[in-house]
């Protein structure tokens, strides 16, 4: 491309030159003969004014060309709205460290949550966020001159560290990771970010650029699977792990098609009489006659997108066997589904939401969406808005995994919600007294805030009596019953 680009600057000056000196030749005779009579002279002046005039303007369209190409190299090798060195800048250095056998690490920084900053606040706060951390990237003082910060992708930025130890690597990552943390003022709301980061190091993991970046995308995607605002530093199991990712990202890609993924439900129970008041629904997949673990397949549903489609299928399907689970059963049930962040920031989500109810006529009082933390952890009007809608539509709002992080005590009050989903950690540690103590806090205010509470994880007699004890309203767990096909749920609770 920058080459064709010089080739019509080159032209241009072409152009330009022999137009200009072929009207010099028609005119200039015209010209000079109404200041001067003698045929000598004017073919002089002729000469000498056309050499002169030739040699300004080609000295003139020379420095306009190079100002040109200077212009091109600049945007051929910096990022447009950053300012940083881009892809091909990045690739260049890389290939020349690689060349000249330098030791350095690359670590890849990626922005976590970008998509939803740009879903929420529109490209413009997008834009600005990734203009500040790529602030804070090159402006960091662990960093020196032949060291570089580049700008990789959307909201991906990668960093060359030559000659340092370790433990300066790590000293620079906690400087970014803490600085991070620090909020961005947008449309004058304070809007908390984090990124993930990996690293490898040359020579050490590899000499090739193309495995260097591989091998630092692998550790960051890993940090941002464990929650995000860490570094992981690549080992070979990583690659491991790809190539499995690789073969579900391929599976799943036909997986509603071919009918693999299919519902199981979990029953929950009334504390007291041990009644069953609703159910939990499950999504399962069986790959090629083996089950794949929601642990597995979950967290690439939701990087792919899968879990767009997969959701709307859960709720359907649970919609579709409504009247025969009540009709084998004999009760009226509650459907608890539970909702990614990647879903309910979809800007469609509430409106595909009513509609799979209005198509398969089910009522929204009977679906508890359950919610997680992550989704509240960034308190918005978006937030607040969309929930409130589908409260007034008619759905039950759950919280699920109550109490791992300070954000549901925050915003309790502000949301709608009917239920709190204590998480099965504090189920399962309630035998000691501190842990005890919190859940009977966390029942107490769900009492005191009229809303249901139901206990996660429940898997013995001593955690079912101590729930009863601090009159928790319903249970959920191994003890009752393990998640069920909808065949195995009619047999075992079959009226």
């Amino acid at each position: 491309m920058l080459k064709m680009t010089y080739r019509k600057i080159s032209l241009k000056i072409i152009i330009i030159y022999v137009s200009i000196s072929l009207l010099w030749i028609l005119l200039a005779d015209t010209y000079l003969y109404q200041y001067f009579q003698d045929g000598k002279i004017i073919s002089i002046l002729k000469g000498v004014v056309y050499v002169a005039f030739s040699v300004l303007l080609l000295l003139y369209l020379m420095k306009q060309s190079w100002k040109s190409q200077q212009d091109l190299l600049i945007k051929e090798y910096e990022d447009d709205l950053t300012g940083l060195p881009n892809r091909s800048s990045l690739q260049k250095t890389l290939e020349n460290f690689i060349y000249n056998k330098e030791v350095f690490h690359l670590l890849f920084v990626d922005f976590d949550r970008f998509k939803m900053i740009n879903d929420l606040y529109g490209h413009d706060s997008g834009d600005f966020a990734l203009m500040q951390i790529s602030e804070r990237l090159h402006n960091n003082n662990y960093l020196t001159s032949s060291d570089m910060v580049a700008r990789w992708g959307a909201d991906e930025f990668i960093v060359l560290i030559k000659n340092r130890l370790y433990d300066d690597i790590e000293k620079f990552v906690e400087s970014i990771l803490t600085e991070s943390t620090i909020p961005l003022s947008i449309n004058g709301k304070e809007i908390s970010i984090s990124i993930s980061i990996g690293s490898v190091q040359c020579p050490i993991d590899t000499v090739n650029s193309t495995e260097l970046l591989r091998f630092a995308e692998l550790a960051a995607d890993e940090a941002k699977k464990a929650g995000g605002l860490r570094h992981v530093r690549y080992h070979k199991e990583l690659s491991e792990l790809a190539n499995k990712e690789l073969y579900l990202v391929e599976g799943l890609h036909n997986a509603l098609e071919k009918g693999e993924l299919f519902l199981n439900f979990q029953p929950q129970i009334e504390t007291e009489t041990h009644d069953i008041i609703g159910v939990e629904t499950l999504i399962r997949w069986k790959l090629e006659n083996k089950f794949i673990s929601p642990a597995e397949f979950i967290p690439i549903a939701e990087k792919t997108g899968h879990i767009i489609q997969i959701g709307d299928f859960v709720l359907r399907e649970t919609c579709k066997n409504i009247p025969l689970i009540e009709k084998e059963i004999g009760k009226e049930l509650l459907y608890s589904i539970n909702v990614s962040a990647r879903q309910f920031y979809q800007k469609d989500y509430i409106q595909r939401t009513k509609k799979i109810l209005e198509e398969t006529n089910v009522l929204p009082s009977k679906i508890v969406l359950e919610i997680t933390e992550s989704i509240i952890m960034e308190y918005t009007d978006f937030v607040l808005k969309s929930l409130q809608e589908l409260k007034e539509f008619g759905f039950q709002i759950a919280i699920d995994d109550f109490g791992t992080g300070y954000s549901s005590f925050k915003y309790l009050e502000l949301l709608p919600v009917n239920i709190i989903k204590i998480d099965q950690s504090f189920t399962q540690a309630i035998h000691r007294s501190r842990t005890k103590a919190i859940v009977q806090s966390i029942i107490s205010l769900g009492h005191n805030l009229d809303l249901k509470i139901l206990a996660e994880g429940v898997e013995d007699l001593f955690q079912v009596a101590n729930l009863n004890e601090l009159n928790c309203h319903y249970l959920q767990g191994y003890f009752f019953s393990k998640p069920l096909t909808l065949e195995n749920l009619l047999m075992e609770y079959k009226k």
